[in-house]
């Protein structure tokens, strides 16, 4: 890879306001390849609510920054995140990764994902782009949900995610399908009916397979938490 060390230089001068982290610092973490997780590793978590408990979180996958540093990725809220981003006091400390089989926690990634990114990364090197195309795309493994919520009418949308893809700048998103476009079956990465999570009209977020699920058999635990949500959401459009 090759990068203007001039520009970096001058990056190096602006600060973001809330993260204290350099321009620089921000760049060197965009990610530029992923790799699925295939054996149910989680991220996990604590929460201010039961700081005495660790709640898990299945990976999406594996991503290296441009810095060279491995991380877990996984959706969190409304986008997709570094595991060791998810730094917010009221909602989730990462506090490392799980394995449910041996029922370790560990901090560091698994070496052979590294391996595997390593190698990935010299077979397809990253080239940096103005115009933003989608570099990869993984098949969904973990059964995330999209959830939109339609204040307006009261209404709420679960829409089951297809894929994830890596967007050149460094972002990576649910993919979802628009059933009106469907001219091929079975649907497969790359196809035009396919469109990006934030494109979805209305607030979106991401939610859990266990927790979509419950809201599908309309359990009433699951009900009032997303009613509470929609009042909320519905507050915040009155402000």
């Amino acid at each position: 890879m090759t990068y203007n060390a001039a520009q970096e230089s001058n990056r190096d001068n602006v600060i973001n306001l809330f993260s204290n982290k350099t321009a620089r610092d921000t760049g060197r973490q965009q990610l530029i390849r992923i790799v699925p997780e295939l054996d149910h590793l989680c991220m996990v978590y604590s929460h201010p609510h039961d700081p005495g408990s660790l709640f898990a979180v299945p990976l999406l996958g594996w991503g290296m920054q441009k810095n060279e540093h491995v991380v877990g990725i996984m959706p969190w809220l409304t986008s997709v995140i570094s595991a060791e981003q998810a730094n917010d006091p009221k909602g989730g400390l990462w506090q490392g990764y799980y394995d449910p089989i041996s029922e370790i926690v560990f901090s560091e990634p698994p070496e052979h994902k590294v391996q595997e990114l390593r190698a990935s990364l010299e077979a397809y090197e990253f080239m940096p782009s103005e115009k933003v195309y989608v570099m990869q795309e993984l098949p969904d493994t973990t059964g995330t949900h999209a959830l939109t919520l339609l204040p307006e009418k009261s209404a709420y949308q679960l829409s089951e995610i297809y894929s994830w893809a890596l967007f050149s700048d460094g972002r990576v998103e649910a993919m979802l399908v628009d059933e009106d476009k469907i001219t091929n079956t079975p649907v497969l990465p790359g196809d035009p009916c396919l469109f990006p999570f934030s494109e979805l009209e209305g607030k979106s977020y991401y939610f859990q397979y266990k927790v979509a699920n419950q809201i599908k058999r309309e359990e009433p635990e699951a009900l009032a938490a997303l009613q509470r949500m929609m009042l909320g959401c519905q507050l915040s459009a009155g402000n």
